[in-house]
Order: C-alpha cells, then structure tokens, then sequence
C-alpha cells in the first residue's frame, strides 16, 4: 500500500510535467516560445502553480491525519473509559473475578478474589493459580472441563487452599479467552465462595445414612448395607449375624431423668457398642433405644455369640451421674439359617430380642427361624 508522502510525491511529479511538458508546447506552437518575458511568467506561473497544488495536497493529507487523530484519541478515550467501567464494576463485585494467561498466572482480578485467597492487591497479580489448588490435579481437571465444555464451565466446584493455607471451596464460571485470530490466550471467569453450602451438603449427606444424635448409621442405611451383605454372602457362599438390641430400664430414664439424660444415655451406649466391636462391624440405631449389628465376615454362631455377651456386658455398666441401671435385651439370626432376606432376618431377630426380654432381660436369645 502506497504512503500518503509517495502518493503526493506523485501527484505533484504528474502535475508538474504535464505543466512544463504542456505549457512549452503551448508556447512553441504560438512562437512565443523564445520570448524572455514569457519563460519569466510561464516559470513564475510554474511556481504558484505547484505551490498552490502541493497546499493543497498537503492540506488535505492533514486534515485526514488530523480525523484519523481525532477518531484514534475518542477511541482510546472510550477504551480508557470502558477499562475504567470495568475496573468499577469489577471491584464492586461480590464474586471473586479472575484472569488469567495460559500458565495460570493472575493478570487482573479484583479485590474479592485477593481477600478469599489471602493476598493483598499488590500480590495478587502474577500469582499461580496452581499453587493454590488443594488437589494435586485440580488444575487438569479444571482445563478439562473447559476442553470438554467447548470452553465454557458453569458450577465447576473445587476445594481451594489461601495463603495460610486454610481450605475453601469455590464454584466456578469461567471460558478461555481467544485472541482475534481465535487462538487461546488465558481464562476468565467468576468465582463463588460455596464453603458453607459445600459443608451443609457434606451435613446433609452424612445425615441421609447417619443417626444425628449418635453419628451411628440410621435404619435406611443399615438396611441397605444388609441388603449388600445378602449380596455378598450369597455371591461368596458365607454366612453372617445380625444381632438386635433394646435397652432395659431406658424408659425408667427418661421419666425420672428427663429425655437430655435419656439422649446421653444412648450417646454413651453407641460409644459402648462400637467400642465392644470390629471396625468392619456395622452399628446402627434403628429408633427410639434400638439398636442392631451386622457381623459380617462368615462368621461362626460361636463367634458370634462371644461378640453378642461382650456387646451386652460392656452396656451393663453404670453410667456416670446416673442412679439407675441401664442394660441390653439382644436378638440373634444367622444367614441363611434364620432367612434368606433383609425382612425375615430383622423378624427372627427382633423375635429373639422380645424373646430376651421375657426372659428376663441383659440377655442373648438366637433366633428360631
């Protein structure tokens, strides 16, 4: 593409020889080319004329710089008015907003995102978001997911470690910004600090399976961990116990005590019970002061009834601050003697424990299927 210089430099070069060439041709047919007077004004012409053109030229020429100048100086004043707008909207936000190049390294972001991170504004920009990553693939699963999105992530959450190294967890909208031609040059995104939704979850979740008073599992978990126990005995040719419980003197309890000293009691007995127990063994509250344990491992009615007398004399034992006896009434059923599902095996059981207690009670009873 010809320069604004080349292309006056043309146009007056044109311009002047089609004068010279013209003007002497001119001349010479009318015979006044040899005429001293008229060379003078014919040169003197020559001069005003380019002059005039070359003004002209160069006239126009600083006009179109000086639009261009004009449009180039709004243009940056919009750009300049635009990153500041964006720089307001930015540390306003209550999210944490982040850029990034390709390596990770932190090229803007706004104050919320120093504060969750436990950097300072001045520290933040440069740093490696890698670094702060509490999964030692964290990073590649979060590119992953870009990758595998198209480039664009919603509610991509990850547990996150700050300069002191406290966890947090974050929920993630984010996309790979591209330069003009399309290539990838980094990511952007918005971050949200989900740490007390992710803990309720976590509460929520563990409450599902688990007895909120005695962090035992509760009567749908366990029943399902029996269900997997049939599986597995049935699958591998073994056998296993159930043993059912109830507390003798637990209502005794709580009308002279209250229900507060009636939940400690039954805190203290599942401490007791898992105590007197494998860590493979499952214990779980079935309601009220029930309880029941799966003994698992193709285990021996010998064995199991060991486990079933060690159970009952370690809650046979006086409690702290607490007048009045507390034991425990307990039913047994093998697999598959007893029943060869879930239903019939908690029956005999539960059979065998109000068996227990017309016996008299801190006691163990087998089923009879």
């Amino acid at each position: 593409m010809l320069t604004s210089a080349t292309r006056i430099v043309g146009l007056y070069t044109g311009l002047a020889t089609a004068w010279v060439v013209g003007s002497d041709r001119v001349l010479d047919a009318a015979g006044l080319g040899e005429v001293v007077l008229i060379q003078n004004v014919k040169g003197t012409a020559f001069v005003l004329f380019t002059a005039l053109a070359l003004w002209g030229f160069l006239r126009q020429e600083f006009q179109r710089r000086t639009r261009s100048e004009d449009a180039l100086r709004s243009t940056l004043e919009r750009l300049a008015q635009s990153e500041a707008d964006l720089r307001s909207v930015i540390e306003k936000l209550p999210d944490a907003f982040f850029r990034t190049d390709l390596d990770g390294r932190v090229s803007m972001a706004s104050p919320q995102f120093a504060r969750e991170f436990g950097l300072t504004p001045e520290t933040v920009i440069g740093t490696r978001i890698a670094d702060h990553y509490v999964e030692e693939d964290g990073r590649a699963k979060f590119l992953t997911a870009l990758e595998e999105s198209g480039g664009e992530v919603r509610d991509h959450r990850m547990p996150m470690r700050r300069q002191d190294g406290t966890t947090f967890w974050i929920s993630a909208n984010a996309y790979i910004r591209r330069d003009p031609a399309g290539r990838p040059i980094g990511v952007e995104g918005i971050a949200r600090n989900t740490t007390a939704q992710h803990h309720l979850e976590e509460r929520l979740r563990y409450l599902a399976g688990h007895d909120a008073l005695t962090g035992l599992c509760n009567r749908i978990r366990f029943e399902d961990r029996l269900e997997h126990a049939i599986a597995r005995a049935r699958r591998e040719d073994k056998s296993f116990a159930l043993l059912f419980l109830d507390l003798d003197g637990f209502k005794e309890v709580n009308d002279t005590h209250g229900h507060q000293k009636g939940d400690e009691v039954l805190v203290i007995t599942a401490q007791r019970l898992s105590g007197a127990l494998r860590n493979s063994d499952t214990t779980a509250r079935i309601g009220g002061d029930e309880f029941a344990v799966l003994l698992e491992g193709d285990i021996s009615v010998e064995n199991a009834r060991a486990v079933a007398e060690k159970v009952i004399d370690s809650i046979d034992r006086p409690i702290a601050g607490l007048d009045l006896s507390v034991s425990a009434s307990v039913g047994m059923a093998f697999f598959p003697s007893d029943g060869a599902d879930a239903g019939v095996l908690l029956r005999c059981a539960d059979q065998a424990m109000y068996r227990a207690k017309r016996l008299g009670k801190n006691r163990l009873e087998l089923g009879t299927a």
